[in-house]
């Protein structure tokens, strides 16, 4: 199964440059925008179904496909982004400066949880969960649109490829993956673009140009990376 994995729109806290984790912040105007350019470059009838992470700027992004696309939204709270606890909210550049330590844990120790919040392995076996779940409720052969967050996503490529992806998918972009499942096993997912336009990831297909895919087994539980 081919899926576009959408980065919600840009949200005010995107545009402040702080950390989003769990804060529910909605779409500002310009994610508004986003999310309506990004739906209407969408072609009807090519996609099999739409889901999203229960998070408000997710939920209104996946939504304007919906309409679009006429297909039915549904919501799968493992899909949400990665909690931050105290680093939730705090402007970047900043936290960069004061504690550039934390930061480069945050970024590279799998195994590292924020005080308060959830470890990058905790949070992308959840999020592994949830692209399970995509896989075995989506029929009809086309491929899916699955909006969620720019940590989560980060946290994948980071499995699939390594360190070496090229930054941060950006706001209403896409990560282009085919998914598979084995029975009640893990998902299987084949990383074949990054940082693209979701449209892209419309002909289901398709052998996609970009970086060869890496195929690799998430395992169930908290044994990733």
């Amino acid at each position: 199964m081919r899926a576009a994995l959408v980065r919600h729109g840009q949200t005010p806290l995107n545009a402040q440059n702080r950390f989003q984790g769990r804060s529910d912040a909605p779409l500002d105007e310009e994610g508004r925008l986003q999310a309506k350019r990004v739906a209407r470059s969408l072609t009807p009838g090519r996609w099999t179904a739409v889901y999203s992470s229960p998070m408000l700027r997710a939920v209104q992004t996946a939504r304007a496909a919906a309409r679009r696309l006429d297909l039915t939204h549904t919501v799968f709270t493992e899909l949400g982004e990665r909690d931050l606890g105290t680093v939730d909210g705090l402007e970047r550049g900043e936290f960069s400066r004061r504690h550039p330590d934390v930061l480069h844990r945050l970024r590279s120790d799998p195994g590292f949880a924020p005080p308060g919040g959830e470890s990058g392995r905790a949070a992308l076996a959840r999020f592994s969960r949830g692209l399970g779940r995509v896989a075995a409720s989506a029929h009809g052969g086309g491929p899916v649109l699955v909006v969620t967050h720019g940590g989560v996503l980060d946290l994948l490529a980071r499995a699939l490829r390594g360190s070496r992806h090229s930054g941060m998918v950006g706001t209403c972009r896409a990560a282009c993956v085919d998914i598979g499942t084995d029975g009640d096993g893990p998902p299987t997912v084949s990383l074949l673009q990054w940082d693209v336009d979701p449209r892209s990831c419309e002909d289901a297909s398709a052998d996609l140009p970009g970086p060869p895919a890496a195929v690799h087994l998430v395992p169930k539980g908290n044994a990733l990376l």
